[in-house]
């Protein structure tokens, strides 16, 4: 694998915030993490997800994927 498909790889897998989002809503239900904590780690995923569309349109032309613009 080469450090350009290391980063795609890296970059989708941001994409899983809904199970983070789960995960996440457990632990405070339960007590086990603050409303601080809580708040910072729901703003981490919605952040983490929004930024994956940007990231994959820098990285896939360094791999040779073409990328089209917005339809």
């Amino acid at each position: 694998m080469t450090h350009h498909e290391g980063k795609v790889i890296g970059i989708m897998m941001n994409t899983c915030a809904l199970m983070e989002l789960i995960a996440i809503n457990v632990g405070y239900d339960l007590g086990v993490i603050s409303q601080k904590v809580f708040t910072m780690l729901v703003l981490m995923a919605i952040f983490s997800t929004v930024i994956t569309t940007p990231g994959l349109r820098r990285w896939l032309p360094k791999m040779g994927v073409a990328v089209t613009g917005r339809h």
